[in-house]
C-alpha cells in the first residue's frame, strides 16, 4: 500500500510540473531580435545578392557607354612600302622606300540619335537591375523568415515531444511496479509501452524536422551556432483588411509588375535605336600625315594637315533592316503580353495570399480554443483519477492532445507571422528596413585595378 501511495503522490506532482511546463512555454515573450540579426546575416552572407550588385555596377557604366557613337575616335597609322622603279624603259630599277605617317582625330556630329536611344535604354537597364536587386532582397528575406520560423517551430515541438517522452517513460515504470503489486494486469503495460513507443517515434520524426531545418537556417544566414531557444518574432506593420487594398498596391508597387514595365518600355526603344541605323550622320576628322621617301630627288615627299566633313544617309532600308525591325516590334508585342500577364498572376497571388493570411489568423483562434479546451479536459480527468473514474492511461491521452494542441498552436502562430510577410512582399513593401537594418548592407565590392595601355607585351601574341 505504500508503494501505491507513493506511485500516485509523484503523478499528481508530475502532472502538476508538466502542466506549469506547458504554461510557460505557450507564454512566449515575442522579440524580433534574432530575426533581425538572422535577416541582416542572411544579406552579407548571400552571393546572389552579392552578384546582382555586381551586374548593377556594371550597367551604371553603360550610361558613359550608350555615347560611344558620338566619342572621339583617335589613332595613328604608319605605312612601310618598298618598291623598284623604272623611270624609262632603257633605265635600270631604282629601290624606293617610303614611310606613311597618319595621325588622326575625328567624331560624330550628328549619329542619327543613336546616342540619345543608348542612354535612353541604358537609363531602363539600371532601372531594372535596381528592381531586380529588390527581388532577389524579397525572396532572401522570405526565405530567411521561413527558415527561422521553421527552426523555431521544430525547437518548440522537439521540446514538447521530449517531456511527452518523459511522462511515458515515468507511466511504464510505475506501471510495472503496479504489476508487480498485482494492480494492473500485462495489458495494461502494454498499453504503456505502446504509447511510449510512440511517443518516441514522434520525438524522432521532431528532431529530424529539426536537424533538417537548422541546416537550411545555418546554409542561409551562414551561422556557425544557433540558440536552442529561438522565440517568436513579432510584426512592426500591419495588413490592410481589405483586398481591394492589397490589390490596389501590388498593382502600383509589385516588383514584378514594375520589372515588366520596365522590359516592355526597353523592347520599343530598341526598335527606335535600330530606326537610327538607317538615319543621315554628320562626322568631323582631324588629320595630319607625313611622307617620306628614300630617293634623293623623290617629289612624293610631303607633309599635310587638315580635316574632313563627311554626310552620310542611307537611301533606302534593305532588307535585313526591315527584318530586323519586324523582329524588335514582335518582342515588343510579346513583352506587352508578358506585362498584361504579370498584372493577372500579381492580383492572383494577392487574393490568395490574403486569404492564406485569413485562413491563418482563423487557424490560429482554432488553435487557441484547441489547446484551451484540451487544458480544460486535462484538468477534468486528472481530478477524475484521483476518485478512480479514470485510469492513467486516460491522464496521458488526455496530455497527448493537450500537446498537440500546444503544437498546433505554435505551427499556425508562424503561419500567420510568414503569411503577413509575404502579402508585404506581393504588396512590393517588403524591405531590409523592416527588420532594423539600414535600406541596403555594404556587400564590400571588389575594383580590380584595369590596365589601358595600348602596347603591351600581348600585343605580340
Amino acid at each position: 500500500m505504500i508503494i501505491l501511495k507513493t506511485i500516485k503522490f509523484l503523478n499528481l506532482n508530475l502532472i502538476t510540473f508538466w502542466l506549469i511546463t506547458f504554461l510557460s512555454i505557450s507564454n512566449v515573450n515575442g522579440s524580433n531580435f534574432t530575426l533581425d540579426l538572422s535577416i541582416n546575416e542572411a544579406f552579407k552572407n548571400s552571393l546572389e545578392l552579392k552578384s546582382q550588385k555586381y551586374k548593377l555596377e556594371a550597367t551604371k557604366h553603360s550610361l558613359q557607354e550608350a555615347y560611344s557613337s558620338k566619342d572621339w575616335s583617335n589613332s595613328i597609322s604608319t605605312t612601310y612600302n618598298s618598291s623598284n622603279k623604272q623611270s624609262d624603259g632603257a633605265g635600270a630599277y631604282v629601290n624606293d622606300d617610303s614611310i606613311t605617317s597618319t595621325l588622326s582625330l575625328s567624331k560624330k556630329i550628328f549619329d542619327g540619335g543613336e546616342s540619345f536611344e543608348k542612354y535612353r535604354i541604358a537609363k531602363d537597364n539600371v532601372k531594372l537591375n535596381e528592381l531586380k536587386l529588390l527581388q532577389i532582397e524579397q525572396k532572401l528575406i522570405l526565405e530567411t523568415i521561413k527558415a527561422y520560423l521553421d527552426v523555431y517551430t521544430n525547437q518548440s515541438v522537439v521540446s514538447l515531444r521530449k517531456r511527452s517522452l518523459t511522462r511515458f517513460k515515468e507511466n511504464v515504470t510505475a506501471t510495472k511496479l503496479k504489476l508487480e503489486a498485482g494492480t494492473v494486469t500485462p495489458t495494461v503495460l502494454a498499453e504503456s509501452e505502446a504509447k511510449l513507443a510512440k511517443a518516441n517515434y514522434e520525438l524522432i520524426l521532431a528532431e529530424g524536422n529539426l536537424k533538417k531545418s537548422v541546416s537550411k537556417f545555418k546554409s542561409v544566414t551562414n551561422f556557425k551556432s544557433i540558440p536552442n531557444n529561438l522565440i517568436l518574432p513579432t510584426v512592426k506593420f500591419k495588413i490592410p483588411t481589405k483586398v481591394e487594398e492589397i490589390l490596389k498596391t501590388s498593382s502600383e508597387n509589385n516588383l514584378n509588375i514594375l520589372i515588366a514595365k520596365l522590359e516592355r518600355d526597353i523592347a520599343i526603344k530598341n526598335i527606335e535605336l535600330k530606326q537610327s541605323d538607317n538615319r543621315p550622320n554628320l562626322k568631323v576628322e582631324f588629320f595630319a600625315k607625313d611622307n617620306q621617301s628614300s630617293l634623293n630627288n623623290s617629289t612624293s615627299d610631303y607633309q599635310s594637315y587638315g580635316g574632313n566633313l563627311t554626310f552620310t544617309s542611307p537611301l533606302f532600308y534593305n532588307e535585313s533592316s526591315k527584318n530586323s525591325l519586324r523582329r524588335l516590334d514582335k518582342l515588343s508585342m510579346a513583352s506587352s503580353m508578358d506585362l498584361s500577364e504579370e498584372y493577372r498572376q500579381v492580383r492572383l497571388n494577392a487574393i490568395s495570399s490574403f486569404e492564406n493570411y485569413q485562413s491563418a489568423i482563423a487557424k490560429t483562434q482554432a488553435s487557441k480554443s484547441e489547446k484551451k479546451s484540451s487544458l480544460l479536459a486535462l484538468q477534468g480527468i486528472q481530478k477524475e483519477a484521483e476518485f478512480g473514474v479514470r485510469t492513467v492511461l486516460d491522464v496521458l491521452d488526455a496530455e497527448v492532445n493537450y500537446l498537440n494542441g500546444s503544437t498546433n498552436l505554435i505551427t499556425s502562430e508562424a503561419d500567420e507571422i510568414y503569411e503577413m510577410f509575404y502579402v508585404r512582399s506581393v504588396m512590393g513593401n517588403l524591405s531590409l528596413e523592416d527588420f532594423g537594418g539600414n535600406r541596403q548592407i555594404d556587400l564590400k565590392l571588389e575594383n580590380k585595378k584595369l590596365d589601358f595601355k595600348i602596347f603591351d607585351r600581348k600585343m605580340f601574341n
